[in-house]
């Protein structure tokens, strides 16, 4: 039930050094993903089990997302 900007303080995102696990429910982790990727929320559906794993970086002065990999429950 947290809103999308509280979670991503929680996290220390993008800022913070380190791996963060963020274990939650639909449908705060598609927001999550959304704005991460697209930078608006949205209602996008995140299989039950499955593992998004986000890395950021700056290019040209531009902070970015990127998605290094996405596994469902049927590959783990």
């Amino acid at each position: 039930g947290n809103d999308i900007a509280s979670i991503l303080a929680a996290t220390g995102w993008p800022d913070a050094g380190g791996a963060v696990l963020i274990v939650g429910h639909q449908p705060e982790l598609g927001r999550l993903a959304a704005l991460l990727l697209s930078g608006q929320e949205a209602d996008w559906t995140i299989k039950k089990g499955a593992l998004w794993w986000f890395t950021n970086r700056v290019r040209a002065g531009e902070q970015q997302t990127v998605l290094r990999t996405v596994i469902t429950p049927e590959f783990l």
